[in-house]
């Protein structure tokens, strides 16, 4: 009955019965009784330790969540350290279909299938703002016929409420939504002479009355609420590109850049400018210039909206569009505002220059900084410029690499010509020859004998030498100023056979994607 059991274990180990004696008992009954009284104090001192713990972090960390982040002063603004590559190692696709197509003549009809429309359905909302005083005039209506003209979701945010755009398209007035404060500010007083214009029927008929209005002065105010009218409109969109009428914006280079970024995170990209100081440091906050356009994350719009709510639901904190009047009044621009609103709600610029160019296409300074780089926007860009390189840009499409400033350099070839009068080439970086030069010959010779000289500019008698590539304009003479001083024909020269040789010598095998600073600014 027993089996294998040894003859010694024929009672239940713990039977204490007649016969069997206390040490005959398992060893481990006595040992780890012993060892477990032991070490009770320790076990009982490291549970409480940890549940102490516990309690700070629910306390203080855990309480705190995205509806409800924790306070946040803003960093620094962030810059590449010295051990980070220069450059970001991506690898982008193109997701127009087909990639490139024979462009001139076309309209928007036959160029827009290509556009990869979904992605605007999913997750990139475009926003253009204008005035009252662009309907009509050839900015806007180039815009609306070439870089905006696939947009089927673009939103058009304005100083009026105005109908009838092409694609039956309609701009919203932002500046509705700002209360009554605003209108005892000088500048916003010619939003409301332009609305009672308006409801005279005297506005756009009565020229004069209608040249009296300071649209400029209007425009900063559209800032704060046009993004928050783009939440509310376009909720919980990946990203939220905004720029102007004069802005061309590559949007091919615009997917492949922002595909790369995480859209959750708190991000506002653009091209830096200096902005407001903090009180009692001296630490300068920064904006994007709202030129070139710049671009909102999901994560900064939630973070930049958000409110405090008390206990019965109530907000305790006004709209963003709301706690900014004194600063309205006395700043001249709407991005700076803007800039320094994001700030103080945790969320600094990441600057992202010459990706977004404040230059337009004739004055763009082809150099290290502007050629191997991609172009995502440009400023100032003149209407016949913006049909011909949306046009350009879909023949010069590539599917595994973004257009660069140096695809860009062919649009318009600079040195092709070695000299153009009345023309204006001229660069801010630009200096002075010495005054022995004293002809528009000699001021070639200048250049000529300079290695850093790519091109050189004559006018009122000065000798300016140039270090990069630029285009440049027409430009007819002009008369010397009151002491007499400068004057006369604007004269162009280039160093055609350097900048060949410049430009030979730089392949871009490598696409610069920069990564993010605001110590490398234009």
């Amino acid at each position: 009955m027993h089996g294998s059991v040894p003859s010694h274990r024929t009672r239940p180990i713990f039977d204490d019965g007649p016969g069997t004696s206390a040490s005959w008992r398992p060893r481990a009954f006595h040992v780890y009784r012993r060892q477990l009284q032991r070490h009770l104090p320790l076990a009982a001192l490291t549970t409480g330790v940890l549940t102490f713990l516990m309690i700070l972090y629910l306390l203080f960390f855990a309480r705190h969540t995205e509806e409800n982040p924790p306070p946040l002063t803003p960093p620094p603004p962030y810059d590449d350290g010295p051990g980070r590559p220069e450059f970001y190692p991506w690898d982008t696709t193109s997701l127009f279909h087909p990639v490139r197509m024979y462009a001139k003549g076309k309209t928007a009809d036959d160029l827009c299938p290509s556009f990869p429309h979904h992605l605007l359905q999913q997750s990139i909302q475009p926003v253009l703002k204008i005035g009252h005083a662009d309907v009509g005039k050839p900015p806007l209506e180039a815009q609306l016929a070439s870089a905006s003209a696939c947009l089927e979701d673009l939103l058009i945010f304005s100083d009026l409420d105005e109908h009838d755009f092409p694609g039956n398209r309609s701009a919203y007035d932002v500046l509705a939504d700002l209360p009554a404060a605003y209108a005892r500010h000088a500048d916003f007083g010619n939003y409301t002479y332009m609305r009672q214009l308006r409801d005279a029927g005297t506005l756009d008929v009565d020229d004069a009355a209608t040249a009296a209005i300071r649209g400029w002065a209007i425009d900063k105010y559209k800032f704060l609420p046009m993004v928050e009218r783009a939440w509310a409109m376009r909720p919980h969109r990946d990203w939220y590109v905004f720029y102007e009428t004069d802005t061309y914006v590559s949007w091919d280079n615009t997917f492949r850049f922002l595909a790369n970024l995480d859209p959750d995170a708190p991000l506002y990209i653009g091209s830096p400018s200096p902005g407001r100081t903090v009180p009692d440091t001296d630490h300068v906050t920064w904006f994007a210039n709202g030129g070139p356009g710049f671009v909102l994350s999901r994560g900064a719009m939630r973070r930049f909206l958000a409110r405090k709510v008390g206990e019965q639901g109530d907000f305790l904190e006004a709209p963003q569009s709301h706690r900014w009047p004194d600063l309205l009044d006395i700043d001249c621009c709407g991005d700076s505002v803007l800039g320094w609103a994001l700030w103080t709600a945790g969320v600094p610029l990441v600057g992202f220059w010459p990706l977004f160019n404040p230059d337009p296409l004739h004055a763009v300074g082809f150099d290290e900084d502007h050629w191997c780089q991609p172009v995502l926007t440009l400023h100032k860009t003149k209407p016949e410029d913006m049909m011909e390189l949306w046009r350009w840009e879909h023949i010069n499409r590539q599917q595994h690499k973004p257009l660069l400033y140096r695809d860009l350099y062919q649009f318009y070839h600079p040195g092709q010509i070695e000299t153009r009068a009345d023309w204006d080439n001229s660069d801010p970086k630009a200096w002075e020859a010495p005054e022995t030069v004293d002809s528009f010959e000699a001021c070639g010779v200048a250049c000529g004998q300079n290695p850093e000289c790519f091109q050189w500019n004559w006018h009122g008698g000065k000798c300016r030498l140039i270090r990069s590539i630029r285009h440049g304009f027409p430009r007819a003479a002009d008369r010397p100023d009151e002491n007499g001083q400068g004057g006369g024909a604007y004269m162009s020269g280039w160093a055609s056979e350097r900048i060949a040789a410049w430009r030979s010598a730089r392949t871009c095998d490598v696409v610069g994607w920069v990564r993010p600073s605001i110590t490398r600014i234009f």
